[in-house]
């Protein structure tokens, strides 16, 4: 157990350090991008990354499967089981790079149609390619990823992501700010992955040098049999998942126009750096929940949940208050007004961006136990709704609809069915105490922005003074309403005592 936390404090001390660099970095590369090169070509890139994200379907799951089946020979130092495993997931990633560039060239033809108001776009065709082609590269180290993050020793690559994120952006910003060269951007960028996977090679084949051996391993059959029928349910969560989260910006710029899926990048580029903190945070303990089921009793794992909810809760909510009284305050300041997107608009991100984060504690504890087919056509029917649902509001309310749709599609599967199945499988008990918790949690997050916002209304202006401000406000006022909700709580209690104040002193010592 000791080691375990452990583990998960590296990991967590690791990766917010890494966040908050590639947080004031990503912001001031955007300014630059924008100033330079134009609202259309950002709107272009996330056209091409929801556009190529369907090409990475033909993973179909396979790696988390693989990750799972490697908790136990890990946790009881079994290295040929170990090496089989690994050795299989090479072998089937090089499959997959092949099919991922073949899709590739077979949805090039039809990339017109997915672009409206792009006239002023130009090398569209070499720009696809680069994209195409920094999908495929990180699929060669892939299983590498898969050894450490099942280890648990992510915070050893602490290092190299450091260098290739801060090396990545500062290259970007000096080829904007000398170019303006929106290709040779591109360039580089494929330059820094390609380097970026060969580091990650080399680190993991020094850390597990046992992997580099060159006799054959088979994994056995019993194990090979559950990675086909955990990969086929995995496939069609990530089919629905591709539906539900990537269809969003082909839809809008189809419909609407790929100028205003770059004013919408502008918004989902914060809300991505608050969810990457939020997973970060939370799989900085994920790979230790692994070794947990696999060593502790169903009541310790229930209680261990427990804990992570209520941090889930507050990594969550506490941004969105936030953001509530400070995100088009901050457009303005950072880009400019005619960057801002409608308040509705506004409100469905933040409250999407509560729903899906609200979710990852029984998400995370739900692929840590293996659930992976008794819900395996549920998120293809998300995704379908959400795709006709998209389809049919944004003809009435354009972008806004579409955001509208995926809270629809959320709340009618999504939203409950995670918790059911880990409830009923995991833990075995209602799945009313895990809603009961919800809506307690939700109150005090409603009322504690009802207060906040009454005392944001207070200072009007859109300076950077006045925007800290708002922020500061919404960051103590609901965290103060928090610890009086939940300081007597036993999930308080292993909060501050078991992950809180041990990763405070790691930092400080």
């Amino acid at each position: 157990m000791p080691m375990r936390t452990d583990n998960s404090r590296k990991n967590f001390i690791a990766s917010m350090s890494i966040m908050l660099i590639m947080t004031f970095l990503g912001f001031f590369t955007r300014k630059i991008f924008v100033d330079s090169i134009g609202v259309e070509y950002l709107g272009l890139n996330g056209l091409l990354l929801n556009i190529l994200g369907v090409v990475s379907l033909l993973e179909g799951g396979f790696g988390t499967s693989i990750v799972y089946n490697l908790y136990k020979p890990l946790a009881e130092r079994d290295e040929p089981k170990i090496i089989a495993l690994v050795q299989l997931y090479r072998k089937i990633y090089r499959y997959i790079s092949g099919g991922i560039l073949l899709m590739g060239l077979a949805i090039y033809p039809f990339l017109d149609v997915f672009i409206k108001g792009g006239e002023s776009l130009e090398y569209v065709s070499a720009v696809f390619f680069i994209f195409l082609f920094n999908s495929i590269v990180p699929y060669f180290a892939a299983y590498k990823w898969s050894l450490i993050n099942a280890d648990q020793k992510q915070y050893k690559l602490a290092a190299i992501n450091l260098v290739y994120q801060v090396g990545l952006n500062l290259a970007k910003l000096a080829i904007l700010y000398y170019t303006k060269n929106y290709i040779l951007y591109l360039l580089i960028e494929s330059l820094f992955i390609v380097g970026y996977n060969v580091a990650i090679t080399y680190q993991v084949n020094r850390l597990y040098s046992y992997i580099k051996t060159k006799i054959k391993y088979k994994v056995d059959e019993e194990t090979r049999k559950k990675i086909i029928t955990n990969s086929k349910a995995l496939f069609l969560h990530g089919l629905g998942g591709y539906l539900m989260h990537s269809t969003g910006n082909i839809v809008i710029s189809s419909f609407v126009s790929i100028a205003i899926v770059g004013l919408y990048s502008n918004y989902t580029l914060i809300t991505v750096y608050i969810n990457n903190l939020i997973n970060q945070a939370l799989n900085s303990v994920s790979e230790s929940v692994g070794n947990l089921l696999v060593t502790e009793s169903r009541e310790r794992v229930n209680q261990v949940f427990n804990t992570i909810f209520l941090l889930n809760f507050i990594l969550v909510s506490l941004p969105v208050i936030i953001l509530s009284n400070t995100l088009n305050p901050f457009i303005i300041w950072w880009l400019g007004s005619e960057y801002l997107l409608g308040t509705v608009t506004v409100i469905i991100i933040l409250v999407n961006v509560y729903i899906l984060g609200m979710r990852l504690s029984a998400q995370i504890f739900k692929v840590k136990s293996g659930i992976f087919t008794q819900d395996r056509f549920s998120p293809l029917i998300q995704g379908c709704l959400n795709l006709a649902l998209s389809l049919l509001f944004v003809q009435f309310w354009g972008i806004t609809g579409v955001l509208l749709a995926a809270t629809i599609s959320v709340l009618s599967i999504g939203f409950w069915q995670f918790p059911y199945l880990v409830y009923k499988h995991t833990f075995k008990k209602p799945l009313s105490l895990y809603f009961i918790r919800y809506a307690k949690y939700t109150a005090v997050a409603l009322f504690s922005w009802a207060i906040t916002y009454c005392i944001c209304y207070q200072f009007e202006g859109d300076s950077i003074g006045y925007i800290m401000l708002k922020g500061i406000i919404s960051l103590i006022v609901p965290a103060g309403l928090y610890y009086i909700s939940f300081a007597r709580t036993e999930e308080m209690q292993s909060l501050l005592f078991s992950y809180v104040k041990p990763t405070l002193l790691k930092i400080f010592q």
